[in-house]
């Protein structure tokens, strides 16, 4: 065989009816498809990863805002019910006091004697 000199591919001078680098080329090109393919694919699933994150993200924040909500409500309810709580054993040790006086003012001196006792220490 001769070899003719203007046919040229990336690996150098070639023949034009060389079916060594005919098939070269044609796995070149086949690659080349396949890299942009693959370059395509890549694209795709990072934008389709991204609207996931971006939906994931505003879910997140829904339950982050409906749980504040929430525990908001339960302290509310809970101070409400500490203070009607506070009011009514209030009230009772009033009523204690005006009923048995001498009672009140000795249970008043036990405590306040405990409690002295064991800051004492």
């Amino acid at each position: 065989m001769t070899e003719n000199p203007t046919a040229e591919s990336p690996f150098g001078v070639s023949t034009p009816h060389d079916p060594f680098q005919a098939a070269k080329a044609s796995a070149l090109k086949a690659a080349e498809e396949l890299r942009a393919a693959a370059a395509q694919k890549a694209s795709e699933f990072r934008t389709a990863a991204e609207a996931r994150a971006q939906q994931f993200r505003a879910t997140a924040e829904q339950k982050a805002t409906d749980l504040k909500e929430r525990a908001g409500e339960f302290a509310d309810h809970t101070f409400s019910e500490a203070r009607e709580r506070y009011a009514d054993l209030r009230s009772e040790a009033e009523k204690f006091a005006r009923e048995k006086p001498l009672q009140a003012l000795l249970t008043a001196f036990g405590i306040g004697f405990v409690v002295g006792t064991i800051l004492r220490r």
